[in-house]
């Protein structure tokens, strides 16, 4: 009996996976379309460190820059509505949330694995922008 049902939920696994696969993604990001670019140019069998690293640190310059565009957005706002606090609590949240990220990534890449180094800061970036633009 147990044999059976470990068969069956590898079947219903297996299925699900086929289903999820088959699923078209609508929404493409810059560290993918990297890492297909990157695969397709070089004639790799898969993704590697390597692909990791360069792909994030492109993704994560590109989430810098709208960070650094958003956060002058919200300097130009604090300036014209006559809050300058907001745009100053905004940056210490900003320098605060830099800190926390070093350390983050630093310890997901000591405990995790190497490429950890590169890919945890994209992902905190492209997530700050998605915060910051709450803001605006």
């Amino acid at each position: 009996m147990l044999k059976f049902i470990l068969s069956t939920s590898v079947l219903v696994l297996g299925s699900i996976g086929l289903v999820c696969a088959q699923q078209p993604t609508t929404e493409s990001d810059p560290y993918s379309e990297c890492v297909e670019q990157t695969i397709q140019e070089q004639q790799l069998a898969g993704i590697n460190n390597s692909v990791v690293q360069i792909c994030a640190d492109q993704a994560k310059q590109g989430y810098e820059k709208q960070i650094v565009a958003l956060l002058d957005q919200i300097r130009t706002q604090s300036e014209e509505y006559k809050q300058p606090e907001r745009y100053q609590d905004i940056l210490k949240s900003q320098r605060l949330w830099k800190a926390y990220v070093d350390q983050e990534c630093d310890n997901a890449g000591q405990y995790i694995g190497s490429p950890m180094y590169a890919y945890c800061p994209m992902q905190q970036y492209a997530e700050r922008v998605a915060q910051l633009q709450q803001y605006i």
